[in-house]
């Protein structure tokens, strides 16, 4: 977990949890821009069992697997997933370790464009301004 330690120089919140299967991790990042991260494995549905017997939409959930080495990275704001960033508007697939480390650098790096919060200094001229006109 030591790749999340360090993310452009911040210290991210780090909660790993179990995810629903056995063995694997769900890993949450979050950032002091209020985004985060979540990191889960990739799974394979498989169609059908080792006898060649399609498998029924409840035997291919409950016989998924993880592929190793693939991961579905999904972004989080304040807690929620958020599909509204220039990083994507879903959750990304089939990615490797080196795209995970891009897209939590590029996570760690989003600014809220559509909020604008005013300095104190800034909100008492406007009030100024509005009594003057």
């Amino acid at each position: 977990m030591r790749r999340y330690e360090n993310i452009n120089g911040e210290k991210p919140v780090i909660e790993i949890k179990e995810h629903h299967i056995p063995g694997s991790e769900h890993i949450i990042l979050t950032f002091k821009n209020g985004y985060g991260a979540s990191i889960i494995p990739e799974y394979h549905y498989p169609n059908k069992d080792k006898n060649g017997k399609e498998y029924s939409i409840k035997d291919r959930v409950n016989n998924k697997k993880v592929i190793p080495g693939l991961y579905e990275v999904a972004v989080f704001f304040n807690g929620e997933l958020c599909y509204d960033t220039p990083i994507t508007n879903d959750v990304l697939t089939s990615r490797n370790d080196p795209e995970v480390q891009r897209i939590v650098g590029m996570i760690q790096r989003l600014e809220r464009m559509d909020i604008h919060y005013l300095h104190p200094e800034e909100h008492d001229l406007i009030q100024e301004e509005d009594h003057n006109a």
